[in-house]
């Protein structure tokens, strides 16, 4: 499968637009937040008002929703679009969480937290020398015996073979992707096209593929015991075909 779209390496600087915003609104459900905060409180030992870093946060479906649950939250994103929303929805609800623009590269923590999370696909923005770097920051953000969740749902082992052009509607819109894998690289290349609110937008992003060993691999080299990969969020084991990767580390 060969492309004929480029993609910057720095796409995610300037990718989270308003538009990318209310697509995720329209797209991910309620239930889909509950589920992935029961999945992250179940493997989190912790109790409020232990510190959670939420990395990279976006608009801060899982900042809030720990934050509700008296945990003392900072979200961690570059978007500010993605920040400003969650900024508005803190202040509605009455909050108490710490939102703060950095990129996930160089963000510095104030003071080593209880446990870290990276949702959706962040961990994929990267090339792999990158990527390790990321993880060490992680580890550095993190006290001795502090746990990290990541999930990602482009792992190798989720995504081949790859399907090169899809699409679905959604309420109050459509979303059409063609896909491109670069097999020297193991880049996998979206163009999409985002029709929401009357409106067309072009999107282009990629993804580096790494097998869930070579994470677990690069997790070990930057200081982490990873205890359990799942498959979803009802603790399914991973596998070859599982939708997505939840992993659970501890730092050493």
């Amino acid at each position: 499968m060969t492309s004929d779209f480029s993609v910057p390496s720095d796409w995610y600087l300037t990718f989270f637009t308003d538009p990318v915003m209310h697509f995720w609104d329209a797209v991910v459900p309620p239930a889909a937040t509950d589920a992935e905060i029961a999945f992250i409180l179940r493997h989190l030992p912790l109790h409020p008002p232990a510190r959670i870093l939420d990395v990279p946060c976006g608009s801060g479906r899982h900042a809030l929703a720990l934050a509700r649950k008296g945990f003392t939250v900072t979200g961690v994103d570059l978007a500010e679009a993605a920040l400003s929303r969650a900024r508005r929805s803190a202040e509605t609800t009455g909050l108490a969480v710490r939102f703060v623009h950095s990129n996930m590269l160089e963000f510095e923590a104030s003071e080593p937290s209880d446990a870290l999370i990276c949702m959706g696909n962040s961990i994929g923005y990267c090339e792999p020398a990158l990527t390790c770097r990321l993880l060490r920051r992680f580890a550095t953000a993190l006290r001795r015996g502090g746990r990290l969740i990541l999930d990602t749902s482009v792992c190798a082992e989720s995504l081949l073979p790859i399907e090169p052009n899809d699409s679905f509607a959604f309420p109050g819109g459509s979303y059409e992707r063609q896909l491109a894998y670069d097999p020297m690289r193991s880049v996998l290349s979206t163009r999409a096209y985002l029709s929401i609110d009357a409106e067309r937008h072009e999107l282009r992003y990629q993804h580096f593929v790494m097998t869930s060993g070579e994470l677990v691999r690069s997790l070990r080299s930057a200081g982490f015991t990873v205890s359990a990969l799942h498959g979803d969020t009802e603790d399914a084991p991973f596998g070859p075909g599982s939708p997505r990767l939840l992993l659970i580390a501890v730092r050493e």
